[in-house]
């Protein structure tokens, strides 16, 4: 469709607030002070508001006036205009502030078990335009998926001294060693320690280090591989069966095991103060992402408040 000058200055829009103070106050003195303006300015406007469309608006009766059938057309139509205006403007907004497009990132299996990703999901509802991609890995792999850009953004159960990364302290998590047998629920000497049977799963080098020096700080020179495994499976849903079936014992985090220590499926061995760990979400340093990325990793901010 084809425009020319002309239609757009058939009518001057600016004039139509003058006429609409008139038209709701029936009056040009009170329409000035509804309009801010002057009576003058408003009989000037509404007779400009005349002149290009060519018939009368207003009609005087005594001190007020009254729309003519033109004038109450005209009404309807500016009405109709800031109507359909205001919905421009909604729509356009909206699409400015539309998240659409992939996200992905990756964490530890265990942050899968946590209460932040349902409440991810949740919040995904309202935005089914946003596709997640989420890899299930070792911190170390994490930290290798942003570098390499295979990940957006990852949490990390500790953070690696690399000049591209940065790291936000995202919350805490406990780590405790969990057992089927009640008995087992006092504190251990490091003989005891010792002849347990362990269950070994991803990522559990890394708990069970960090677990050694907190409940034996005295042994710095134990770790993981000074324990005994008595089996070992590639996923930590299989390692709590496993510590279930009475197997063996797996230091996990706390809310791993959450539902299994309340019921008394699990029972907590007991090391004094509890053993806490900062978990990060990292990012490229400096680098500017996609203002979906942004959205999601303000989700989960948003989730810790």
């Amino acid at each position: 469709m084809g425009f020319s000058n002309r239609d757009f200055t058939l009518l001057d829009t600016r004039l139509f607030k003058a006429f609409m103070a008139a038209a709701e106050t029936r009056s040009f003195t009170h329409a000035a002070t509804r309009a801010h303006m002057t009576q003058s300015g408003v009989s000037q406007h509404i007779a400009k508001l005349e002149e290009q469309i060519g018939v009368t608006l207003f009609k005087r009766i005594g001190k007020k006036v009254v729309l003519t059938d033109a004038g109450d057309a005209l009404t309807q139509y500016i009405r109709h205009q800031m109507l359909t205006t205001q919905q421009f403007m909604d729509e356009v907004h909206a699409m400015e502030t539309r998240i659409v497009g992939l996200v992905s990132y990756a964490m530890p299996p265990s942050c899968l078990m946590s209460p932040h990703f349902p409440m991810l999901l949740e919040r995904r509802l309202a935005h089914p335009d946003i596709e997640l991609k989420i890899s299930l890995t070792s911190t170390q792999d994490v930290v290798q998926m942003v570098l390499d850009d295979r990940a957006d953004f990852g949490f990390v159960t500790e953070k690696n001294d690399h000049p591209l990364l940065e790291y936000r302290l995202f919350c805490q998590e406990e780590y405790v060693l969990v057992s089927r047998d009640p008995s087992d629920g006092k504190r251990p000497s490091e003989s005891v320690i010792l002849e347990q049977a362990f269950i070994n799963y991803p990522g559990s080098g890394y708990y069970y280090d960090r677990w050694l020096k907190h409940a034996l700080p005295e042994r710095c020179n134990l770790n993981a591989y000074s324990l005994t495994y008595a089996g070992e499976i590639n996923s930590i849903h299989g390692a709590i069966d496993m510590v279930v079936g009475g197997l063996g014992v797996a230091v996990l985090p706390s809310h791993c095991v959450a539902s299994q220590l309340e019921d008394g499926t699990l029972h907590r061995v007991e090391t004094g103060k509890p053993l806490m760990n900062n978990i990060y979400i990292t990012t490229i340093k400096g680098h500017d992402y996609p203002s979906r990325v942004e959205q999601v990793i303000d989700w989960f901010f948003d989730m810790t408040h």
